[in-house]
């Protein structure tokens, strides 16, 4: 019999390929098959840094792909930033960029200072994208990020960028939680992954090596609990119509969600790593919320936070 810490190196490497479906097809997606989401307007935060005009940048390229509109906001965290300095530099980027991918960009006239203020001003947008070296003053020293405290209030997808654009991405990753409108998340890999696979990681959190330690039974109900979440991938999969072919499914144990998607590293090029953000339940949220701030602290790659509700909680009223 293998020993727990050989089966716990076997599973957390799972990387299979399906076998075939014998279920019948999904039905079609009412909307454009190529197009998973309705990304109509984007919207992009920035300061006077360069990675500002890299992270509008980034936003050109998927508003060209989706024939968006394109908004720059201008963002003074500093309270010694001119607003005329400001809107200067960030007018000069955004005719640099607009001349480059033949996109109109419309630059907001009012500066925003507070998180709180660009929720409001940005809630609106279908997503939101933002360099992660957003400059926040002084209080960046003991307190978040402004790209990780906007990606814990915003009520839609945030792209934090972290790498120079000019390519696309050329591995797509994203972590799935089954009880968390899974199929919502996968739609947005897909949006943001052009052309390229998305590899979809679930990881099962509650098993460690002291569970396997029981002999046959451990394993034994390791390998139940594996085919269940094979299955329910296999759903999230179908669900997606056309675009499934695109998709690849990964099976993880381990406690570190976080760990388990900055190790798995693309041989070269870009990489985007897709998580979700819960917004309905609070012991979710904290729970979500750490492999949302561990993978944005840690992660050398862009990161997109999609916001999902919880099959765990009642559905509010009126959500996307």
């Amino acid at each position: 019999m293998p020993s727990a810490d050989t089966a716990e190196r076997r599973a957390s490497a799972l990387d299979f390929t399906r076998l075939p479906n014998l279920r019948p097809p999904a039905p079609a997606a009412a909307t454009d098959p190529s197009r998973p989401v309705a990304l109509r307007s984007i919207a992009v935060l920035g300061d006077l840094s360069d990675a500002s005009e890299v992270a509008l940048q980034r936003a050109a390229a998927l508003a060209g792909a989706h024939d968006a509109s394109l908004r720059l906001v201008a963002w003074a965290g500093r309270g010694d930033v001119s607003a005329g300095l400001l809107r200067a530099r960030l007018s000069r980027i955004g005719r640099r960029v607009a001349r480059q991918h033949q996109r109109p960009i419309l630059l907001a006239e009012t500066p925003l200072r507070r998180v709180g203020d660009a929720r409001e001003a940005l809630r609106h947008a279908d997503l939101v994208v933002v360099p992660k070296a957003l400059h926040a003053g002084l209080a960046s020293f003991w307190r978040p990020g402004v790209a990780s405290r906007l990606a814990s209030v915003l009520p839609v997808p945030l792209l934090v960028v972290n790498e120079p654009c000019g390519l696309a991405y050329q591995q797509v990753l994203a972590a799935v939680d089954l009880q968390a409108e899974p199929e919502r998340l996968v739609r947005w890999a897909l949006a943001l992954a052009g052309d390229r696979e998305v590899a979809l990681l679930h990881v099962l959190r509650q098993w460690r090596p002291s569970k396997l330690r029981g002999g046959h039974d451990g394993l034994r109900t390791l390998e139940l609990d594996l085919r269940r979440r094979v299955t329910q991938l296999e759903q999230v999969v179908d669900a997606q119509g056309p675009q499934a072919e695109r998709l690849r499914m990964m099976l993880a144990l381990g406690d570190d969600v976080a760990a388990e998607l900055l190790a798995r590293r693309p041989g070269a090029g870009s990489q985007l790593i897709v998580v979700g953000r819960s917004t309905e339940a609070p012991w979710l949220d904290a729970l979500l919320g750490s492999v949302t701030r561990s993978v944005l602290r840690a992660s050398p790659y862009d990161v997109l936070v999609v916001p999902v509700g919880s099959a765990l909680m009642p559905a509010t009223p009126g959500q996307a």
